[in-house]
């Protein structure tokens, strides 16, 4: 054996050993306190670029699995709710079918009426509050700029306070600041808050045409809510009495309940002037020229309005206008169901001359005599590019589109022959340019832009969940929880207690439909759920094979390498001593 003083081989040889043991050794502790095998790259590159893959996959596949259960309780909430409305319909069904069987009273029908109200109302509460994390699922948000919340035809840009100011507005906020315009009837006043209301003993401001309202109201974007006047031996009711050479534009009145004698709307009992881009809904009830927006208008137009409030009255009742004595109505619609005597129609009671363009109804109209459902009786004017969709129930000159016609032309005009039931379009009187179609016919017409829709949809727009793990069309799931419709139940009589029978149902069954729409997207997310859960199962098994270590291995390759570390320790002590032997022999 060779001994050298300069190079000692022998301990080389062991501290090589001694380093390999050692590392081997703090592999395995590593190995046994992590679980894994592949801790870093240097241990399996392509494992742990493989093992990267997985683990992102099954983060996304846990966040895919949330995403489903939330969509399916939003989809529970909904159907909840839905649940509600029907039992809600169902019960005003009843009451509908017992009032119109013709052995009950004024005073017991208003009894039946007033449970229908408050089932309405509830109905009305549930579809405005039912939501899923902030989520509105039936009622849509305002489409409106910031600090606007009605559902106007043309969208509002809210003026500030000082914008509103500096054009020389008085700015309301308050409802005691609203009822003060009675005080300066001249005055230019504009919103800068929704006001409610509710328990407010309103007054009309300008009470008649010897003290009308001459001045300016923007409602500026804002709600008007809960307006309730109850004056039925007083004439011009409303938020206004009586306007003349004033102007009403963007005001939103909302859940009004105005009853009065004659001359009586939700916006304004009389007018002479101009209203834009105005809405009412809830109810009106009087005599004599009574309208859901307005009861008459003398000399004015409204433009982009609409009503969906209920009205019922005895002569010159319309949806949206009881007459138009020299006015006109444009690009306008009413929804809501009109009941009355004489002159009843669906947009406007009555019209001694004035014109209708882009304009429609969709209210069921019931009445006696001149009962259109669209005008009840227009003396003198034209009717353009304007449809009718409603039922129409009457007993003399009756017409799907005009009940009668003294001299006015129709151009382009349409009625739902199907749906009012009337083989005709003008009752009486006549008249080329109306013309009777089909549902289907009238839904085309409308979708080619022939003829107008200025209805927003009361529901969101779709929801689409990520159900996947990628970005592709598969991982996507898409529905519509948006419910819309329009119910007005007013039984005043058996006829408009009858007709009101076939619209419930209609409406029933279009929440039904909703149901079967609903029911059918959760069983998709319940599958959907079944499905991420057997790919995540999958996947984190082939990822446990790749990444995580065979404790049993590990732990014997632990005491293994303990063994040759202590051992080359040993040996090293040894092989340091070869020097000093060295050292003895010189």
């Amino acid at each position: 054996m060779s001994l050298s003083i300069n190079t000692n081989l022998s301990s080389k040889i062991v501290q090589s050993s001694l380093k390999t043991s050692t590392n081997a050794l703090n592999r395995a502790i590593e190995r046994m306190t992590t679980g894994f095998k592949i801790n870093s790259a240097k241990d399996n590159a392509a494992g742990y670029s493989i093992n990267t893959n997985m683990t992102t996959k099954i983060g996304a596949y846990k966040v895919a699995e949330d995403n489903a259960s939330m969509g399916l309780n939003l989809l529970l909430t909904a159907s909840d709710s839905l649940s509600l409305i029907s039992s809600h319909l169902s019960r005003i069904r009843d009451l509908t079918e017992q009032a119109s069987n013709g052995t009950y009273g004024y005073d017991s029908m208003r009894t039946i009426q007033s449970e229908v109200d408050a089932r309405m109302s509830e109905i009305s509460r549930i579809i405005s509050t039912t939501e899923y994390n902030g989520i509105k699922l039936f009622e849509g948000e305002s489409s409106g700029s910031t600090g606007s919340t009605g559902d106007f035809i043309e969208e509002v840009t809210p003026l500030t306070e000082e914008e509103a100011i500096n054009q020389g507005y008085t700015v309301i906020k308050t409802a005691d600041e609203l009822q003060a315009m009675k005080d300066n009837l001249s005055g230019k006043y504009i919103l800068m808050n929704d006001i409610d209301l509710s328990g407010y003993n309103w007054e009309a401001v300008g009470v008649d045409d010897v003290n009308p309202f001459t001045g300016e109201l923007n409602g500026n974007g804002y709600v008007i809510s809960n307006l309730k006047i109850n004056k039925p031996i007083e004439d011009y009711q409303g938020l206004f009495g009586a306007v003349m050479g004033g102007t009403l534009k963007n005001i939103a009145l909302e859940n009004v309940d105005v009853t009065g004698v004659g001359y009586v709307g939700a916006l304004a009992g009389a007018i002479q002037g101009d209203i834009t881009n105005s809405y009412s809904t809830g109810s009106v009830t009087g005599d004599t020229a009574v309208g859901g927006l307005v009861g008459v208008i003398e000399g004015g137009n409204i433009t982009n309005s609409y009503s969906t409030s209920s009205v019922t009255g005895v002569g010159f009742v319309g949806g949206l206008v009881g007459v138009i004595e020299g006015g006109n109505i444009t690009n306008s619609y009413s929804t809501g169901s009109v009941t009355g005597d004489a002159v009843v129609g669906g947009l406007a009671g009555g019209i001694l001359q004035g014109d209708i363009t882009n304009s429609y109804s969709m209210g069921s109209v019931s009445g006696d005599v001149s009962v259109g459902g669209l005008v009840g009786h227009i003396d003198t004017g034209s009717i353009n590019d304007s449809y009718s969709a409603g039922s129409v129930v009457g007993k003399t000159n009756v017409g799907g589109f005009v009940g009668q016609n003294t001299n006015s032309t129709f151009v382009s005009c349409y009625y739902d022959a199907p749906k009012s039931g009337q083989a005709i379009g003008v009752g009486d009187g006549g008249g080329t340019g109306v013309s009777g179609v089909t549902t289907s016919e009238l839904n085309d017409l409308i979708s080619a832009g022939t003829l107008p829709s200025f209805t927003k949809s009361n529901g969101v727009s779709d929801i689409t969940l990520q159900v996947g793990i990628d970005s592709s069309e598969s991982s996507k799931l898409t529905f519509n929880t948006g419910l819309e419709f329009t119910l007005n139940i007013f039984l005043t009589s058996q006829a408009g207690a009858r007709a009101a029978i076939e619209a419930i149902d209609n409406v029933l069954s279009q929440i039904n439909s909703k149901q079967t729409e609903l029911g059918s997207a959760q069983n998709r997310l319940e599958s959907v759920l079944e499905s991420i859960s057997v790919q995540y199962e999958n996947l984190v098994s082939s990822r446990s094979t790749l990444r995580d270590a065979d404790i049993s291995k590990e732990s014997s390759d632990y005491i293994r390498y303990q063994i040759l570390q202590q051992a080359s320790a040993t040996l090293l002590e040894t092989a340091n001593q070869s020097p000093s032997i060295a050292q003895h022999l010189l």
